[in-house]
């Protein structure tokens, strides 16, 4: 991709500029880069009709999407492998430096570079980064740069439709070119979707609406310069769990109104100093808040099943400060992390049914919250020393020491006896139990004891990374990489006893690539091999308990190749493919052995590829295919809880101008209906699957000023 790919619209088939990765403590080419990488720039983006980050990850080889939010890379899920556990994330995104936590918040449109770093990347990204992290850069202003802009409109089916503009203007310049520039983004999108609601009688049951503000200022005055930016996007969207026996007729059964809302704003302020010629220092202060509602059906049917309401609140600060140095033979960093998270979710339960006694039951209300106020202070560095002409040895590592203290909330706070022959409620007596107080009583008294605990953790590690490069031309390397990854340990949700707690999380990665960079085309392959110790794998075993096992050892092997070449007549193509194997190697829970097993979500086989032709009138076209395979959605590996081999095409066909462009796009043209996850909870009697985006087609617009 980017080096390694090749765009459509507003493309000039010439040879492939050195794309270079700022993501990283390192700033390097994409052909120096010791990991496996992609790169997508802004063209590449706007050609492939990406519009965030959930675009990407359905087209790029050893990433599969369930949704915007729960994804899997080289097989592992960014949410932590199993159904519940209280981990931290797997997979760090970031949006102008500030780690985020929000859906929706990575939104493509004004966005100057996405690289995505595959494998664990924590002495690089520090905590979050077990598997991968995925850097997302938006559009920076420049120094003297004269007014400028960008504007987007489309329409397309299930009343979908886009609308955004970006301005670029001057606030002040001296007679030096340098001074003060500011930036402006605004977006939103709709989709009406294609759920039914039978019950409800809505046929907009799925709609979405995502709304994006960004803001940047930038500062530069000789070796000083300041980057100030905001953020600030929301997502309204309806209920994504559908009953399985109605869900490819896209048909959904609840009988209570659900929806999902995400507000997140991000602000970040970095400051860079050239000390001089070889010597730079960078302090990034950020700041991220996200806001999340989620109310749905338990079990997503017409029947009188209970319902939740699930408010969560994340906070994160960090400070990073970072030293780079570089000479000829020689480049490096050394920096300084420290990072406050908050996190708290509060989940009443309305009507929830239990099973109180053989033959009777009662419906619940009651409370349940998790909390966690985390520090991360860290120390990290690497390298790159060339040896000679032909050997680069890269080194680095991170010292990190974690602290957390975990809260566990619960409150029983109504019970309500169910009637066995009618299902309605018994108002009075029912059988030995004389009134609703009493049945409550006796609930506390039997495991449901109201919690309020607070529970301390934490726990250090000191990771390292070594690597060689072996040029074996200007435009061939060859590198072999080690490095060890970490996710923090934690505690569990218990409500009945003591919380136990569970322990931290570690990979050894390695890496071989290739990567060729020649005019005209270019390729890039890895080969991987990752080993994992004490794994933690999430274990929902009922409404009120989560456990997270530590599982002894498991194992990921794959590949990933990527290739862009242009072709004679206008032509060009792009090409990526992955494959991973993962299995559980020690792993017995509860007497049942999952040794052999695969993770949840580790689709085998992924692929895209596309072919693009651009005309020197203007007129050009691209048509794309993505492939995953179907994968366990469970760590059981229940054959009825797979998903659906994904197999979408998808094309675009436009005419630029000098200042615009028009184009009909279109997703998923076969109306493919698959499904992208499962969720069997017995515990509060549910079972839903997810299904993907049906077909749209779509008429866009595109004007430069």
């Amino acid at each position: 991709m980017s080096a390694f790919s090749l765009s459509g619209a507003f493309s000039d088939p010439s040879p492939l500029e050195e794309v270079v990765v700022y993501g990283a403590p390192i700033q390097r080419t994409e052909l120096d880069t010791v990991a496996s990488i992609s790169v997508v720039d802004q063209v590449e983006l706007e050609a492939r009709n990406i519009r965030d980050i959930y675009d990407l990850l359905l087209r790029a080889p050893n990433l599969n999407a369930a949704t915007e939010d729960k994804f899997s890379m080289r097989g592992i899920s960014n949410q932590g492998v199993g159904q519940g556990g209280v981990g931290r994330p797997t997979v760090s995104i970031f949006v102008d430096g500030v780690r985020q936590s929000g859906r929706g918040v990575a939104n493509a449109f004004d966005v100057a570079q996405v690289e995505v770093y595959r494998g664990p990347q924590s002495t690089a990204f520090g905590p979050g980064s077990l598997a991968g992290a995925i850097v997302v850069n938006s559009v920076m202003p420049q120094p003297g740069e004269e007014f400028n802009g960008r504007s987007r409109f489309s329409y397309g089916s299930h009343n979908s439709w886009e609308a955004a503009v970006a301005l670029g203007f001057p606030i002040y310049t001296d007679d030096r070119g340098e001074g003060l520039a500011g930036r402006i983004s605004l977006e939103q999108n709709h989709t009406d979707d294609n759920i039914t609601n039978i019950t409800r009688d809505d046929d907009t049951w799925q709609e979405r609406t995502r709304q994006m503000l960004r803001g940047k200022v930038s500062w530069y005055k000789g070796i000083y310069t300041a980057h100030l930016g905001v953020q600030k996007t929301s997502l309204r969207a309806g209920p994504d769990f559908l009953a399985p026996e109605l869900a490819k007729e896209y048909k959904a059964t609840d009988n209570q109104d659900g929806h999902f809302e995400d507000d997140t704003d991000l602000i970040s302020l970095r400051q860079t100093l050239e000390l001089s010629d070889e010597m730079r220092m960078m302090l990034l202060l950020s700041s991220s808040e996200t806001v999340y509602q989620r109310r749905g059906d338990y079990d997503i049917s017409e029947e009188r099943g209970g319902y939740f309401i699930n408010d969560v609140e994340f906070d994160n600060q960090t400070a990073e400060l970072r030293f780079n140095l570089e000479f000829e033979s020689f480049k490096g960093v050394a920096g300084l992390y420290y990072s406050e998270d908050f996190v708290l979710g509060i989940t009443p339960s309305v009507d929830l049914p239990v099973e109180v006694a053989a033959g009777a039951s009662a419906r619940t209300d009651s409370i349940i919250g998790f909390g966690r106020d985390a520090r991360v202070k860290s120390f990290y560095t690497e390298f790159d020393y060339n040896l000679n002409e032909a050997i680069t040895l890269t080194a680095g590592g991170r010292y990190e020491e974690n602290s957390a203290i975990t809260r566990v909330i619960f409150e029983l706070q109504k019970v309500t006896p169910i009637n066995p022959v009618t299902g309605g409620n018994i108002n009075g007596a029912f059988g030995l139990v004389s009134s609703s107080d009493v049945l409550l009583v006796a609930l506390q008294n039997g495991g449901f004891q109201d919690v309020d605990e607070t529970y301390p953790n934490g726990d250090y590690v000191a990771l390292g990374k070594l690597g060689a490069t072996w040029h074996i031309s200007d435009d061939i390397n060859l590198f072999l990489t080690r490095s060890e990854g970490y996710r923090a340990g934690g505690v569990d949700f218990v409500v009945s006893g003591e919380a136990p707690p569970f322990g931290p999380e570690t990979t050894e990665n390695y890496d071989l690539g290739l990567r060729i960079q020649r005019d005209g085309w270019n390729l890039a392959v890895s080969l991987f091999d990752i080993s994992y110790e004490d794994m933690q794998v999430g274990v929902r075993l009922d409404a009120t308990t989560i456990r997270t096992d530590n599982v002894g050892s498991a194992s990921a092997r794959g590949a990933e190749l990527e290739i862009a070449a242009f072709l004679p007549m206008g032509f060009s193509v792009d090409m990526g493919l992955g494959y991973v194997k993962t299995k559980f190697e020690d792993y017995v829970e509860d007497g049942t052995d999952f040794a052999g097993n695969e993770f949840p979500l580790a689709a085998n086989f992924t692929g895209n590829i596309g072919l693009n032709w651009n005309h020197a009138a203007g007129w050009y076209a691209r048509i794309n295919y993505s492939h995953a395979d179907a994968s366990f959605t469970d760590r059981a590996n229940t054959e009825g809880l797979m998903t659906d081999s994904r197999n979408l095409w998808g094309a675009r066909l436009g005419y630029q101008g000098n200042d615009w462009e028009v184009s009909l796009t279109g997703r998923n043209l076969t109306d493919q209906v698959y499904i992208t996850d499962q969720i069997d909870s017995p515990s509060v009697d549910l079972q839903a699957v997810i299904v993907g985006d049906p077909r749209e087609i779509a008429l866009e617009a595109n004007y430069r000023f």
